[in-house]
């Protein structure tokens, strides 16, 4: 599957690891790592994200990275963040 973040994704998760930056670099790097274990696991298994409650669509899910929701969708060979 392939994985594409979108602009505004990208920005948002920029954001957030600068805020984790400021209050800890060990901390953000963590972050950052865990994100990566999502990102190739959703290519590998795209479906292990849970439904997202306010959606009625089996094609939008979440995962959790620490505390942050990452919402995504799939269909086909493309998974987008």
């Amino acid at each position: 599957m392939t994985l594409s973040w979108n602009d505004e994704a990208r920005g948002e998760m920029l954001d957030i690891y600068s805020h984790l930056f400021d209050l800890s670099p060990t901390l953000a790097e963590a972050w950052a790592d865990e994100l990566e274990k999502k990102q190739a696991l959703l290519e590998t298994f795209p479906e292990i994200g849970r439904l997202v409650p306010d959606y009625n669509t089996s094609f939008i899910r979440e995962v959790f990275v620490k505390r942050y929701r990452l919402i995504y969708t799939y269909e086909n060979e493309l998974l987008l963040l």
